[in-house]
């Protein structure tokens, strides 16, 4: 994946080789390279505020890194699969991040720690987003559904059932009245919240 920072001046880069690179858009010269994970890098993503970034590996840890230093800030340990996915909320403060073990995790951002396991699907997921608000999670899941969590407090308040597919992407709208779930194969369907 490569994502541009906010300000658009940096890209992130994931990659397979087990690194990810945060480039100078302006130069295209590598400003760092974010090398402690021991497997590919899915996923890469910086904070609404360009301050920070956010990795996944299939080490089955997430890592939250200084983006002017490089400095690795927080290990995101507590998955027991490969990382999928994950996102910071709109403000910053949390991260979401989802993985093959069926569960997706809250975390708080300054501490690193683990607020909530969201736990409730059938089989690996692959997509995670919060709402502009930030009060709700959403998740897509190989077990053809995508889940609508409390981010307080780590429940489950609604499944969005009907696909005969893999849902592989899940969206709010903008005003967070309404979800959006994607399947690969078969359909997409909205659900007003």
């Amino acid at each position: 994946s490569a994502v541009f920072s906010p300000d658009g001046k940096l890209v992130i880069t994931a990659s397979r080789d087990g690194f990810a690179r945060i480039w100078d858009v302006e130069s295209c010269e590598i400003v760092h390279v974010l090398e402690d994970h021991e497997s590919s890098v899915p996923t890469a993503v910086f904070s609404p505020d360009g301050k920070l970034a956010l990795t996944t590996s299939l080490d089955r840890v997430a890592r939250l890194w200084n983006v002017k230093s490089g400095e690795l800030l927080h290990l995101l340990k507590g998955h027991r699969a490969p990382l999928c996915s994950a996102v910071f909320s709109r403000d910053g403060t949390l991260a979401l991040s989802c993985s093959l073990d069926c569960t997706a995790k809250i975390w708080h951002v300054e501490s690193g720690k683990c607020l909530h396991s969201l736990q409730g699907h059938r089989d690996a997921l692959w997509s995670v987003v919060f709402s502009p608000d930030g009060k709700m999670a959403l998740t897509a899941s190989s077990d053809c559904t995508a889940k609508l969590w409390s981010v307080e407090s780590g429940k489950c308040v609604r499944s969005l059932e009907g696909h005969g597919q893999v849902v592989t992407s899940a969206v709010f709208s903008p005003d967070t009245t309404s979800a959006f779930a994607v399947s690969s194969s078969d359909c997409a369907m909205a659900a007003a919240l």
